[in-house]
This record gives structure tokens, sequence and C-alpha cells, in this order.
């Protein structure tokens, strides 16, 4: 484990200067073609710029929108991302989830929805973004976005894969790892049999009503494709540059994460100070952290936009 490496360091004055001018940034709205439906997606890139590194976002778990953003839950993490680095002349494309915003359709059911179906359009974008002849090529993933880049990267060669926040572990384990310490004993053994039921690919026909909210029979299927995939497993197999980011603000995916994803791919875990989950700075306590959730003005932390910067810069 270790901080912003040297390299980084030495080279933060070049994107800090990048970023303290304004850049004129042309944004369009786009209607990306899957097999079954359309994606509503935003590709922002600096005007005067030939052929700029262009960045898919793909963002976490739950109904997240192209800002970053669900109901009830506004913060704007993925926004904040999208526009800091166009102001450093990276381009950016960030999308409404199948059936979420704009993506929305009309015969959606949550029982249709896959790890394995979020993945494809994954695919489906990059393929996009390459028919548009755009050559450098990076995937930013958060948390959950970081597994679905790892299997659309499967099959797909860019230029470089941004981790954020990104677990190493299967999400059976972090779901037990994040349930047990806040659950009477009694409680959890119900929990951790529904979960290895679904591990083993069974659906649970008797879920306690308490439990109904994670284990409802229409999120069943989402949850045993989720629980197959093993990140640490699958980044083994991406032969293209690999950088590792993790908050040690972050409630929600712990540090060991990143290291179990960094030891894999044999790279190294970059650790940014006081940065969260949804990659706001936080100098204070619980309280603060949580609250940043539901704060759609705080901005993201600039450390953390140095650092995909310059590792950009260098791969590209």
């Amino acid at each position: 484990m270790k901080k912003i490496t040297l390299l980084f360091i030495s080279l933060f004055t070049l994107s800090s200067f990048c970023f303290s001018q304004k850049v004129e940034v042309k944004t369009d709205t786009l209607s990306i073609p899957l097999s079954d439906i359309s994606l509503h997606a935003v590709l922002s890139k600096p005007a005067k710029v030939k052929n700029p590194a262009i960045a898919l976002i793909i963002a976490g778990s739950g109904a997240t929108d192209l800002n970053g953003n669900q109901q009830g839950v506004e913060n704007n993490y993925i926004k904040f991302l999208a526009e800091d680095l166009n102001q450093n002349n990276i381009a950016t494309l960030r999308f409404d989830k199948r059936g979420i915003g704009k993506s929305s359709y009309s015969d959606f059911k949550e029982s249709d929805l896959t790890i394995d179906l979020f993945a494809q359009d994954v695919e489906s974008i990059l393929s996009y973004l390459k028919e548009e002849n755009y050559d450098n090529i990076y995937v930013i993933g958060h948390s959950e976005g970081s597994l679905l880049g790892l299997i659309a990267l499967q099959k797909n060669n860019i230029k470089g894969f941004i981790s954020l926040a990104g677990a190493g572990n299967s999400a059976d384990i972090i779901l037990k790892n994040q349930l047990k310490p806040k659950l009477p004993p009694a409680f959890y053994s119900q929990v951790e049999q529904i979960v290895d039921s679904l591990k083993a690919g069974d659906i649970v026909k008797n879920v306690p009503p308490q439990l109904n909210a994670l284990f409802r029979p229409s999120a069943q299927t989402f949850l045993i494709s989720w629980f197959k995939y093993s990140p640490e497993e699958l980044i083994k197999n991406i032969h293209t540059p690999i950088i590792i980011i993790n908050g040690n603000k972050d409630i929600q995916i712990d540090l060991n994460e990143a290291k179990i994803l960094a030891k894999a791919s044999k790279t190294e875990v970059i650790e940014i100070d006081n940065m969260n989950h949804v990659l706001k700075t936080i100098s204070g306590d619980l309280q603060e952290n949580i609250q940043s959730y539901t704060n759609p003005d705080l901005k993201i932390n600039s450390d953390l936009i140095t650092t995909i910067v310059n590792f950009i810069s260098q791969t590209k």
C-alpha cells in the first residue's frame, strides 16, 4: 500500500496548470443502440483537441443515472468527474443505465436484469466508440462499475483501465462482510443461508419479510449473476495498463479490496487521502461522510483528478 507515488506527485504542477485553464467543451446527447433498446448518454469533449483520449465512466450499483445520482440521493459525483476530466482535455462518455433515467423503457422488469446484461451494454458502448474512431479509450469503473468494466474488457482491448473503489472479492463475500457486524447473530445466520443459496444459483422462495428489500424475488436473478464473478480472477486476464484507486474515507469498500485487485494485477494501490466512496473529500467524522452522499454541490477530490489525468497522460 502506498500513497500517490513520486511520479504522480512530480507531474502535479503540469496537470494543475492544465486544470486552471478554462477549456471549451462540446457536449452531445447520444442514443446508443443496443440489441433490444437504446441507452441515453452524454459525450463531452474538449472542442479544440484533435483525437482526445476518452474515458467511458461506468457508475456504481443501484438505479444510478449518468450524473451518479439515485432517487433521493443526489451528489453528482459522475457529473463532476466528467467535467473535471474535460477541463484537463480528456473527453468523457457517461450514460443512464438501462431502465434508469432517459434509458427507461416501457416493458422494463427488474427480474430481467443481470450483471451480464449490464456488462454487454458496456461492450456495446465500447464498440460504438471504436466505430466513431476513438483510438485512445479508457474505462473508469466505479464500485460495481469496476466489475462491469472487468467483464467487458475480457473481450476488448483499450488503452487503460481505472478502478475506483472497486472490490476484489466477489459480491457475496462483500455483502457478508458488510452485514455481519451490523446484525444480531441469529439474523445474520438467515442472511448467510440466503446468500449461500443464491451463490449456488438457487432461487430462495421464503425470504423473511425483514430481508425482502435486499432479497426480494425480482432481485434474486441479478444477485445470482453478480455473485458468480470474482474481480480478483477477472483482472488477471486484463492485458492493458491498470490503476487501482481507493479513498481512505470509503465506508463501503475497504482498502483491503483494492489490495486484492492490486496483487492480482501486479500493480499498486493509489490511496487518496480523505476521499470517500462517492469521491468527495471528507476531513471530519462519519456524519460528514454520510451527509456528502446527498450534497449535489460538493465537488470531488482534486487529487483523484490529478491521479487519473497523469495516468492517462502516461499511457495514451
